[in-house]
């Protein structure tokens, strides 16, 4: 229930605010622009990359400061939790599209072929005919001005060309962003409240918005916010003025031994993110143990295999099998419920006992959300037949591409980790694998290429998100609507509105010129691996198969053992992770926040537990606001300054 200013609960209001939606689309368009400056064009802090997303986080913030003051002046200007909230939401929901992640892997596959083709590697020849008009830009002439800058998008010739694969992607982008969705509405009741997940991610957003009077009073809050905050604002000045010493928190390389096989092992880094300190807090202990505990299991393993003279340990595969299994493992263990959904969805009676399940209080009706799912995929499929991939293939892909996303998500809601990415383990890797490329053939393979930004790392997943926002208001108890059309907006205008701020700079500054990203390293690392494809074709790979097999199996094991046995202490969870890529340096900030938890609750329990939240918090909060202020004072001086995270 919301509360007035005296404390006693009000009637929740379910009407839908334009003006806060307005709102929420003004800063839509702001955050579109800033990601895009921060991680493309002066590649500082990348806003994106982490779980809970920067720019979101300060966005809500400088929003819940100003409702303080309204609500002391101006009253009737002041926005409800739901309405700060929607605003918070929409600007998540845009930032799974225009970061680093997405739009800055998207836009290179747009521009990058014709742009760099030559007769040495001969793509036009290799898959060149494979790509529609529709699909890419293919004038050099009008990518020259993309790529060297100091040109401009708007001539008809250059919106000419741009606009049939704008809206063509647009397009994919809504669709898939909309059926992921779908899918968040079956999965929301069995995790929250059925299994009652944690969803450490929303521990901060819900912090702020709850009971902002009392979260800004706590002294252990802003000794949080003081710690982390003084340290990044002495690193951000030393950046400036590298006379002023800086406090080595990053990620720092602490040795490395020089003999076999201890050697294999690579260097041990270290790191003392605040941000990820206060994060993983809010993880089960089990969790945040198994995180770093399967961490030094992997340096054991490259020791191990190193002894016995083994050179590769299957590092992707080993990725792939984790995470298809944590991705079933939920379905499997919520069939019941599941079940009960189908047979509600198809009006088919329900089992002797079994209660149809209520979807009265659900973000949409379970008859919606199929209805919303199967147009959804049925225009997925559509769009990539006129790629030119075939019908089975595009079933195959999404058959490995939906227990990633069902993994990541339960991680998320899970564990909440500082960061989780799947690099390289994309579906279009595992097809090759399992079929080889001459059986998939050029239309496929480039097809698979083309859906490459989709997958290839995960980071800033909207899956995820969309499950939060749901928790969101189902702790705070403000309703779904509003909330659910400000999702559906901040798709629509995100997608339109990041297109638009990519062009628009890129044509001025340069993809390949002043802009510091990945942009152009991007699209080399896309096509460079579809023309190693069809050069050098693969056949079906057996040993990299028996890995996934193996390590999909080892995970459901780790499963059972921790359902079956209470003294179990490993989570499946924690090996995923740590077999994924980017820990290196966290495993380390996991075990001090492991180490603090398990203190603050063998000394104080549950009671000290909770005083101790607000400082936790404060070091998340604390991180977060210099990491943006660092960001926009680059965004006004227009040049590069301190990197919080990366």
């Amino acid at each position: 229930m919301e509360t007035n200013g005296n404390g006693k609960p009000n009637k929740v209001k379910r009407l839908v605010k334009p003006h806060i939606l307005l709102i929420g689309l003004v800063l839509v368009a702001f955050n579109s622009y800033w990601c895009l400056m921060g991680t493309e064009v002066w590649h500082s802090t990348q806003l994106t990359i982490a779980s809970l997303f920067f720019n979101a986080v300060f966005t809500l913030l400088v929003f819940v400061l100003v409702n303080l003051l309204l609500q002391r002046f101006m009253p009737r200007l002041a926005m409800s939790q739901a309405d700060l909230q929607t605003i918070y939401v929409m600007v998540v929901m845009l930032t799974t599209i225009s970061g680093h992640t997405m739009m800055g892997y998207l836009i290179p596959v747009l521009a990058h072929t014709f742009q760099f083709a030559s007769p040495e590697n001969e793509w036009i020849p290799l898959f060149g005919h494979h790509i529609p008009t529709w699909l890419a830009v293919k004038s050099p002439r009008i990518l020259d001005g993309f790529y060297n800058g100091d040109s401009t998008l708007y001539t008809s010739t250059t919106l000419n060309a741009w606009i049939p694969p704008v809206l063509s992607w647009s397009s994919f982008v809504i669709a898939l962003w909309l059926t992921l969705l779908a899918v968040t509405v079956f999965l929301r009741k069995q995790w929250t409240e059925n299994e009652r997940l944690n969803y450490p991610i929303v521990q901060l957003p819900l912090a702020l918005t709850s009971n902002p009077k009392r979260f800004f009073t706590s002294p252990w809050m802003w000794l949080g916010f003081a710690l982390a905050g003084s340290a990044e604002l002495l690193n951000g000045l030393n950046y400036l003025f590298p006379d002023i010493p800086a406090l080595p928190i990053k990620g720092k390389t602490i040795g490395q031994f020089s003999s076999r096989p201890w050697s294999a092992m690579g260097p041990i880094h270290i790191s003392f993110y605040p941000f990820s300190i206060g994060l993983m807090f809010f993880t089960p202990l089990d969790l945040s143990f198994s995180c770093w505990f399967f961490w030094l299991i992997s340096r054991i393993q490259l020791i191990v295999t190193d002894a016995f003279g083994a050179r590769n340990i299957y590092h992707l595969e080993q990725q792939t099998g984790a995470w298809i299994a944590f991705g079933c493992i939920p379905l499997w263990m919520g069939r019941k419920h599941y079940g009960r959904i189908i047979r509600k969805v198809f009006g088919i009676a329900q089992r002797s006992g079994e209660a149809a399940p209520d979807d009265s209080r659900e973000p949409m009706r379970y008859r919606t959300a199929a209805g919303l799912f199967t147009v959804g995929m049925l225009f997925l499929f559509f769009f990539c037949y006129q790629m030119g991939m075939t019908f089975w293939a595009i079933g195959l892909f999404f058959v490995f591409y939906f227990p990633l996303v069902i993994g990541i998500t339960r991680i998320r809601a899970e564990i909440g980790p500082p960061l989780h990415q799947l690099i390289f383990v994309d579906p279009g890797r595992t097809m090759v694998l399992a079929l080889g490329t001459r059986r998939l053939g050029a239309g496929n393979l480039t097809g698979l290429t083309f859906l490459y930004p989709f997958v290839r790392c995960f980071r800033a997943h909207p899956t995820p998100s969309e499950l939060e926002a749901f928790r969101l208001a189902e702790r705070s108890r403000i309703g779904y609507r509003q909330l659910l059309i400000g999702m559906i907006l901040a798709i629509v205008f995100g997608i339109l509105i990041t297109f638009w701020a990519y062009l628009h700079v890129l044509y001025d500054m340069g993809a390949g010129s002043k802009a510091r990203g990945w942009i152009v390293y991007m699209g080399w690392e896309t096509f460079n691996r579809l023309q190693t494809w069809l050069v050098s074709p693969r056949e079906t790979s057996g040993p990299e198969l028996g890995v996934i097999g193996g390590s999909f199996l080892f995970t459901i094991f780790l499963m059972i053992m921790k359902i079956r046995f209470l003294w179990w202490p490993l989570h499946p969870g924690g090996y995923v992770l740590v077999s994924g890529t980017g820990m290196g340096g966290l495993w380390f900030p996991i075990f001090l926040s492991w180490l603090a938890k398990a203190t603050v609750l063998k000394i104080g329990g549950v009671k000290l537990y909770r005083q101790a939240v607000p400082f936790f918090l404060g070091l998340i909060l604390g991180d977060y606001t210099l990491g943006c202020v660092w960001s926009l004072i680059g965004l006004v001086l227009q040049m590069p300054t301190y990197i919080v995270w990366h």
